[in-house]
């Protein structure tokens, strides 16, 4: 059985006025559709970095598939 994870959605402004969003506790593109809103209300993205847990989901489901 696995302990669940606490997702979170962390927002921050800087100074100058720049919006970054970061996400923690989220697999696969799941963190993508959590902050889907976020992104659209707060206009263009200007740069995007995901992390590992991004591809983490992907990576599962391929070894899933290769077994069958």
């Amino acid at each position: 059985m696995s302990i669940p994870t606490s997702k979170t959605i962390e927002i921050t402004v800087s100074p100058e006025g720049a919006v970054s969003i970061k996400t923690t506790g989220f697999t696969g593109k799941s963190c993508k559709d959590a902050t889907r809103e976020l992104e659209r209300a707060l206009g263009v993205i200007r740069k995007e970095t995901l992390l590992p847990e991004f591809h983490l989901q992907q990576t599962q489901q391929s070894r899933l598939s290769q077994s069958s």
